[in-house]
């Protein structure tokens, strides 16, 4: 992620012009070109008028006959998750409204900063509706009326006000409902993405990291086409999956399993993966730890088919870790990665397999708040870090259709019971919900055999001081605190730059022993990145090393 200064501001600015509106340059300088040779035929019989003809030809086919018809998906409905019962969408509610520390300002960003004063009961009821139900008002049975009825009037205690009946102007944001919006960006774009696919694909295969692809079939439907799946000898075993895998000797160690953001695939993750390939050599013990990095080409700013649901990952990344005998590991994920790490937390299968687990740049926890869903898809930008989000992410034709058709929110947020896993084993959201509507407890919790006690996972969470889409700071504030006391006069950090007194919450946190980040009081490593913003954790060599010398005491623990 760029910064906000002034020279940055120009540089994404002119970037994104020229991607969205590079066959229309082609065409006025071909036109300017004609002018001054004397005629059209002259122009594109000159090398140059031959190149940008060529181009704009190109471009032009390339939006008629993929862009478009791939963007036509955009219009279908979401499929939901099957509904929850009235009971269980209660203690979710119950749970979630729990965690609101501030109900104006939730209210208000849910419904994109309207006045107040336009945000009645009829439009609440709408919110809910979506939020808690899947779906457009109307055709509420009496059962469904009363329920609303309880929702609206709990939000209403919240608020501390009455809502005004009826329905005012303000449009609420329902991110599965709404029209998917997105921009358009040329052939050029693609090109400029095969190319660095390909370079990240070099770096790893030289740094001892082999190619999986997924199955011949699901190659051709992949745009721009990926030169490497030509020439691969390995095939993943999940149809749907690619990834990269470095062989596990480690005989002391736990491989890791790494979870990306949205982004140009692993690219921007390659110096990390270097990092902690290379410093694990040479570590006391025997072999090198182990990695399988798998890619989501749906967010990696290609045209592809939709993203798996939640049950086909499961069942294929299940697959790819028993095809290479992986029965514990390390799982690490960062940003929309975090939320397919929620699946596997929940999963059944893979529940008792994770060891431990680092979140960088998590965009799940407190994800019934509105801050990543309104940052991400309806804030317009003014900075130039806003600019690159909301063009090159929040705007790119896959991303926006994963989010605004496959992205559902009681699906993918993690409470922290689930993080250190005394809550939560094969469940599904509505069963993760605890009857006390606070941060403790609930059900599904599993025990040591010798104790009785709840047995934890080893969990670190790192966050940026600066994360355009994340409050951090509320995170931070809801896993250091202990009960809903916890989020009484806590919303500051009460250290400065230098890093004295560097902790969220001073008496719910203590500093662990390896210097490297604060212990909250149920055990959870919290590590903070002063004046860092959204994935800037992985751009230098000193974060880098910060993130993957937990990674590697997780492993050897």
């Amino acid at each position: 992620m760029i910064g906000t200064s002034l020279p940055e501001y120009i540089f994404i600015r002119t970037c994104i012009f020229l991607v969205q509106y590079t066959t229309p340059l082609c065409t006025a300088c071909l036109a300017l070109l004609a002018v001054s040779l004397g005629g059209l035929a002259p122009a594109l019989s000159h090398p140059l008028g031959m190149v940008l003809a060529t181009y704009s030809v190109l471009d032009v086919i390339y939006a008629v006959f993929i862009y478009i018809p791939h963007n036509r998906r955009l219009k279908e409905e979401a499929r939901h998750p099957p509904p929850l019962t009235r009971e269980e969408r209660s203690q979710l509610f119950r749970r979630c409204f729990a965690n609101v520390p501030d109900a104006r300002r939730y209210l208000q960003m849910w419904f994109l900063g309207a006045d107040e004063s336009e945000i009645r009961r009829d439009n609440l009821r709408d919110f809910i509706l979506w939020a808690f139900f899947d779906r457009w008002p109307g055709n509420e049975s009496e059962d469904e009326e009363e329920e609303l009825d309880g929702y609206v009037e709990a939000m209403e205690n919240l608020l501390g006000r009455r809502l005004e009946p009826g329905r005012g102007k303000a449009e609420g944001l329902r991110l599965t409902l709404d029209e998917v919006e997105t921009r358009y960006r040329s052939i050029a774009w693609y090109f400029v993405v095969g190319v660095v696919d390909l370079v990240s694909h070099c770096q790893l295969a030289r740094n001892g990291f082999h190619y999986y692809a997924q199955s011949p079939s699901k190659v051709l439907p992949v745009i721009p086409p990926r030169l490497q799946n030509l020439f691969t000898s390995r095939y993943s075993e999940s149809e749907g999956l690619s990834y990269w895998y470095r062989p596990h000797t480690a005989t002391d160690k736990l491989p890791v399993v790494f979870l990306h953001g949205i982004g140009i695939g692993l690219y921007t993750y390659v110096p990390f993966l270097q990092r902690l390939n290379s410093e694990s050599r040479g570590q006391d013990g025997q072999g090198q730890i182990g990695i399988i990095a798998i890619e989501m080409l749906p967010i990696s700013f290609r045209l592809t088919e939709a993203p798996l649901g939640r049950p086909e990952f499961l069942e294929q990344i299940a697959t790819v870790l028993n095809a290479h005998g992986w029965d514990k590991f390390v799982l690490v994920s960062h940003s929309y990665g975090t939320a397919l790490a929620t699946h596997m937390l929940r999963s059944e299968k893979l529940f008792d397999r994770i060891s431990s687990v680092v979140l960088v740049d998590p965009v799940t926890i407190l994800l019934h708040l509105p801050d990543v869903a309104y940052n991400f898809t309806r804030r317009r930008p003014r900075w130039a870090n806003e600019w690159q989000l909301w063009y090159f992410a929040s705007m790119d034709p896959g991303v926006a259709h994963c989010l605004g058709r496959h992205f559902f929110w009681k699906d993918n947020i993690v409470w922290k019971e689930e993080l250190l896993g005394i809550e939560g084993r094969g469940s599904s959201p509505a069963e993760l919900v605890g009857v006390d509507g606070g941060g403790g407890g609930g059900q599904g919790v599993r025990a040591t055999a010798t104790t009785g006690r709840p047995q934890r996972r080893r969990v670190a969470v790192c966050l940026a001081e600066r994360d355009l889409i994340v409050d951090t700071l509320m995170v931070a504030q809801y896993l250091s605190a202990d009960g809903e006391e916890g989020w009484v006069n806590t919303r500051s950090l009460t250290a400065d730059n230098s890093g004295r007194d560097a902790r969220p919450n001073k008496w719910s946190m203590e500093q662990d022993e390896w210097g490297a980040g604060y212990l909250t009081r149920d055990g959870i490593e919290l590590l903070w990145f002063w004046g860092l913003d959204h994935a800037q954790a992985f751009d230098t060599k000193k974060n880098q090393d910060r993130l993957c010398s937990v990674i590697r005491r997780y492993c050897a623990e």
